[in-house]
């Protein structure tokens, strides 16, 4: 597989929607979004390193549980769980995101 590029992260940052919501890590989207000239290159870093070494790193592994409600709210029957990833960890380096 060939290295991820500066390029392709920055790619895929620019994409992104600028939400304000935040994972487990409390990292904002929107503040990624804006520091993409100063955190490119470690992530460039981090995700090739994470390929050569065939892991995935720990900290994008972890998730926030969160209960939602689907119906009415008074009963625990109503609800599910979503998990709240860290904003890095959807991260796609396809060929369409270049």
């Amino acid at each position: 597989m060939l290295p991820i590029t500066e390029h392709k992260v920055e790619c895929v940052i620019i994409k992104l929607k600028g939400k304000f919501s935040a994972g487990y890590d409390e990292i904002l989207e929107y503040v990624v979004k804006q520091c993409v000239e100063f955190i490119k290159g470690p992530l460039t870093h981090i995700y090739n390193m994470s390929l050569n070494s065939d892991t995935f790193p720990e900290m994008f592994k972890v998730a926030r549980a969160k209960p939602l409600h689907k119906g009415y709210i008074y009963s625990i029957e109503n609800y599910r769980p979503i998990s709240i990833l860290p904003i890095f960890f959807f991260f796609n380096f396809g060929k369409d995101n270049v």
